[in-house]
């Protein structure tokens, strides 16, 4: 019997959702899913605030992303609410996974079951069951709680550099995380928001302690664009010397970056409108220990605008067979 390799996505939302769906093709590979519960906006808000659970929007994304079923099922799992008032903008998956959290009195056994259902070929595994809200701290002192408000930037701090990120209360990662973690042969890190996915997962009590005891290839993502709030104007070496803050640099095997971003100027001036910009490489042929590798990983289909979502979205992604095929290469 062949051995499968065991490969850990630790993120969250479309970055991660991009990189299971690539990865999930490769037969020999055991993939976990490590999801930030950060999450406050949309209709994740209403899940903490109303239904008193964790979010579910990135397990919902990563559960689709690795599902094997191809039927209603699986569309309804992605289906959006878009009329009347009261549920516009949710989604079947989350409010399904709502309501088997209350018929079995757990989330941890709604989250089992409907990876059981939809056939899911891994392993989605919650950073944490606690409860937890992120502070994003900024360089003028000013403070900002909240995924969602650190998400969508406030005029105030948006062009300023978080020099801080902490949660409230603190957090301890799950048992079942540490271990997909700690037994890991690669972990990857990225594509995703780098504070509010990537970091947001870092500072989960025990998180960087398994990277640092695994035996595990620890590769990174670069982001292919930055975005007010969290990474204006950055460089390449800019996201590596906010992620160093969390995580030791001799710690990265590899980063893996974009060298394709040939955009159209009504692209760039969409993202410019934003404050955002394509992520610019500075880096050398290496970064302390890690070597940096370049590929062509831009997705050219411009994603479909699903009707109901009130929360933007990115243009600019990465392709997931192009993402996955360099990932499963090193």
């Amino acid at each position: 019997m062949v051995t499968k390799r065991k490969i850990v996505a630790l993120g969250g939302g479309t970055g991660t959702f991009t990189l299971l769906t690539g990865l999930k093709v490769y037969e020999n590979l055991d993939i976990s899913a490590v999801v930030t519960m950060a999450d406050d906006g949309g209709s994740n808000k209403v899940l903490r605030d109303e239904f008193g659970l964790l979010p579910t929007s990135g397990i919902r994304q990563a559960i689709i992303a690795l599902s094997r079923d191809t039927s209603l099922l699986r569309q309804l799992f992605e289906y959006r609410f878009y009329q009347g008032t009261g549920i516009s903008g949710m989604t079947f998956g989350n409010l399904f996974m709502a309501a088997v959290s209350d018929i079995l009195g757990s989330q941890k056994k709604s989250i089992q079951e409907t990876c059981k259902l939809l056939g899911v070929q891994g392993h989605i595994l919650p950073v944490s069951y606690d409860n937890t809200s992120l502070v994003a701290t900024y360089e003028n002192g000013t403070e900002v709680l909240g995924e969602h408000y650190i998400d969508v930037s406030n005029p105030k701090v948006a062009k300023l550099r978080v020099v801080d990120l902490r949660s409230i209360p603190k957090i301890k990662i799950d048992n079942d995380a540490q271990s997909a973690i700690l037994g890991a042969d690669m972990i990857v890190i990225g594509p995703g928001d780098l504070y509010t996915n990537t970091i947001a997962n870092l500072i989960v009590g025990g998180v960087t302690e398994a990277i640092e005891d695994s035996h595990a290839k620890v590769v990174f993502v670069m982001n292919l664009m930055n975005r007010l709030g969290e990474t204006y104007a950055y460089k390449a070496s800019d996201f590596l010397t906010d992620l160093s803050k969390y995580l030791s640099p001799n710690r990265l095997n590899y980063i893996v970056i974009n060298n394709d971003l040939a955009l159209s100027n009504s692209i760039l001036k969409k993202y410019a409108l934003e404050g955002s910009s394509p992520v610019i490489d500075d880096l050398g042929i290496i970064y302390h220990q890690a070597s940096i590798v370049r590929a062509k990983l831009r997705d050219s289909h411009k994603p479909i605008r699903v009707k109901g979502d009130k929360l933007g979205r990115s243009m600019v992604r990465h392709d997931p067979k192009l993402l996955a095929k360099v990932i499963y290469g090193l």
